[in-house]
């Protein structure tokens, strides 16, 4: 049962991933509103999953590390996606540089969240 727990928020996890995923797919083919609806769908199942982590005592250095990439895919990769496609791409190579920058930022701060994590236990 304990391992079904863990499954769970998982799922909520994975879904943030599967919404970041079709948000990049959505930039790639033009559709902004549908990107930025899909990253903002991507923000409430990663309230869900670690809320539900929590609540039911089922938080695990695996979920928290899924979790973490990803909140990079949908909050790093596909914003920089959507970015570059709909605006940035008219820079050339300073929109592909600001781009990389912003996806640098991201894994930047979810590593500085992640040794915060770790050290706090």
């Amino acid at each position: 049962m304990r391992k079904m727990q863990g499954i769970f928020p998982g799922v909520f996890t994975v879904g943030n991933m599967f919404c970041g995923f079709l948000s990049i797919l959505s930039s790639l083919d033009g559709n902004a509103s549908t990107a930025a609806w899909l990253v903002i769908m991507a923000g409430f199942f990663d309230a869900l999953d670690g809320w539900i982590a929590r609540f039911s005592g089922s938080t695990t250095k695996f979920g928290i590390e899924l979790d973490s990439f990803a909140d990079f895919v949908s909050f790093a990769i596909a914003p920089a996606v959507m970015l570059y496609s709909f605006e940035l791409y008219i820079l050339g190579k300073w929109g592909f540089l600001l781009g990389f920058v912003l996806i640098v930022c991201g894994a930047f701060r979810l590593t500085r969240f992640n040794l915060s994590v770790r050290s706090e236990k």
